[in-house]
């Protein structure tokens, strides 16, 4: 008990400390910037939104969606087939309608006549096809690729025994059918994904690293538009099929900007929408009324935990990863972030479809810790403090994340049943690159958010044996059981709800068990924009969709002049004042 108080002291010492140094160095939040009160009804265009990451980008393709925060990008310029709408549910995009056989396994898709490309090229059907067998040849690094083993002629066709792929015909200049070999709860939902938006027919056939990326979306990417590692700015497709959409001349999106940096863009109008925050001025927007109507928290659809690579020793004991699991007390380690965090004992959140509360998950009980320990063959202790595992853990995580902070208490907690950790920091591109990859990473923090809200979007990316790929691999535990992967697969094809439910809850409970993961926590994102950013709302899919956000600054040059040159910006836009509400007072990352 001794070893348990100490921690808890230790913890709530630093998170003080934190709190402090927070309040310290930074004065009163300063007033939200005001709109200029035009009719809301009347949207104007113009001016560009800018968001800002901790994080960056490696690819803009959407036949290798290898990071988290690419998505949002891609939605803004690749349109798909269908899509999400802000309230989650599926709604027609590039498909004007479709239909679906009474035994589920035949999709008819009619297109919309008209949409063009960024190019100018017109969509077709052909189109469709191409973009799918693109995204889904054996070539392509696409780590989604094998969800969509349904499809009839998948086999065939990523084994390199057929040049096309024979479930997806085309049945006229404006109709694609798609056939599958069984019924799949999940297709509709993996089709409304990035990875098999159509691409421009520049895209070609197969996967070229050097493609300049073009789709159907609201927004275009021109030449010089991502300058790696520091921003991408995409500008308004003009061609765009639903009319008058977008408003915003552009979208930029920062990279690499620490947590405070943000906090000062965002205050002084240099950032638009924050989500990144440190503890104490998250607490301080939520506390503030004049910033209470302008933020809003997204869907509880994030899990985490610490991945261990079973694979790799010590992991490839299922006896230690049992005692990892069990020695997290997770409601001491949300204290990190209380307003974010909720204890996780279950690889599905409690807002995605699939999660089910009367299963036991994971749980802290440091006895049975011990007890594993000891079944591993590393017997522990923690009176006199010996045994335990012999050597240092190497721990890789990432700067600027959470898990800088979090690490520091899991020390703790593992301490108490005779582990110790070797921290290794990386850049986040490089924790991803090395996470996805055989062999590289023992152990690390890990976490996942929902490509459709289902169940079977976390445990079959995360626990199935064929999300395991020597690079880019989903599975970064590199977990594989039978009937883990019978049970996921069983539901797939389980069109009923209830009985689906009750499938993945038998899988879950394996998971749990055998511990490829130890889950910490459950994080939901927080929200703040200023009053001028109109029609704004977090979307549950993509994060944040620009089609319809619209700009209503009140001074200031527009944040499209910053960023383009006046005859780049004539070219783009008029060679007239600036159109919209000006919205940026400087030309990039300060």
């Amino acid at each position: 008990m001794r070893s348990i108080r100490r921690s808890s002291e230790l913890v709530r010492s630093a998170l003080a400390a934190l709190a402090l140094a927070g309040v310290g160095c930074s004065n009163e939040l300063p007033a939200p910037l005001p709109s200029a009160a035009t009719d809301a009804s009347q949207p104007r265009r113009g001016g560009m939104l800018t968001t800002a990451s901790f994080g960056d980008i490696r690819t803009l393709d959407p036949a290798n969606v290898a990071d988290g925060l690419v998505p949002q990008i891609l939605e803004s310029m690749f349109a798909g087939l269908i899509d999400y709408d802000v309230e989650g549910k599926i709604v027609p995009d590039l498909a004007e309608r479709w239909t679906v056989s009474e035994d589920g396994t035949q999709f008819r898709f009619v297109l919309r006549e008209g949409v063009r490309f960024h190019d100018g090229e017109e969509l077709t059907a052909d189109d469709v096809k191409r973009s799918v067998e693109r995204a889904l040849h054996p070539t392509s690094p696409n780590p989604y690729a094998s969800y969509l083993a349904s499809i009839s002629g998948f086999a065939r066709f990523v084994g390199g025994k057929a040049e096309h792929l024979d479930g997806v015909t085309v049945d006229g200049r404006y109709v694609v059918t798609f056939r599958l070999d069984a019924p799949d709860a999940a297709f509709l939902p993996l089709l409304a994904m990035p990875p098999l938006r159509p691409v421009c027919r520049s895209g070609g056939t197969r996967y070229v690293e050097t493609w300049h990326p073009c789709g159907a979306g609201p927004f275009k990417l021109l030449p010089g538009g991502w300058d790696h590692g520091r921003q991408i700015t995409v500008v308004r497709h003009d061609g765009y099929f639903r009319p008058g959409l977008p408003y915003l001349d552009a979208v930029r999106t920062l990279f690499h900007v620490n947590l405070t940096s943000q906090r000062f863009k965002f205050t002084t109008g240099d950032q638009d929408i924050l989500r990144d925050f440190l503890s104490p001025d998250l607490l301080k927007f939520q506390a503030d009324p004049r910033w209470k109507p302008y933020g809003e928290y997204e869907l509880d659809k994030q899990v985490a935990g610490l991945a261990m690579n079973t694979e790799m020793a010590p992991f490839d004991n299922i006896e230690l990863r049992r005692a990892i699991a069990s020695a997290l007390d997770r409601e001491h380690l949300v204290l990190i972030r209380a307003a974010n965090m909720r204890p996780a004992n279950l690889p599905v959140p409690p807002a995605v479809e699939g999660y089910d509360a009367t299963l036991k998950g994971q749980t802290f009980d440091l006895t049975a810790a011990l007890e594993h320990m000891k079944r591993a063959g590393y017997a522990y202790d923690p009176v006199a403090r010996t045994g335990g595992y012999p050597t240092p853990i190497p721990y890789t995580t990432y700067s600027q994340g959470i898990d800088e902070y979090m690490v520091q208490v899991t020390m703790q907690q593992l301490a108490r049943i005779g582990i110790r950790l070797d921290v290794r920091v990386v850049d986040y591109a490089a924790f991803l690159a090395l996470r996805g990859r055989r062999k590289q990473v023992a152990f690390g923090p890990a976490f996942w958010t929902q490509d459709y809200p289902e169940a079977g979007s976390f445990l079959e990316p995360l626990f199935h044996s064929r999300s395991i790929n020597d690079e880019e691999s989903n599975n970064s535990a590199f977990y594989a059981n039978p009937r883990v992967d019978e049970l996921v697969d069983r539901a797939r094809h389980e069109l009923d709800a209830a009985r689906r439910k009750k499938i993945y809850g038998e899988a879950q409970e394996i998971i749990c068990d055998e511990a490829p993961w130890a889950f910490t926590h459950y994080y939901r994102f927080y929200a703040q924009w200023h009053p001028y950013v109109r029609d704004y709302k977090p979307h549950p899919m993509a994060t944040t969709d620009p089609t319809r956000v619209w700009i209503d600054r009140v001074a200031g040059r527009t944040a499209a002049r910053a960023v383009f040159s006046g005859d780049v910006y004539a070219k783009l836009f008029g060679d007239g004042s600036p159109r919209g509400a000006p919205l940026s007072r400087s030309a990039g990352p300060r």
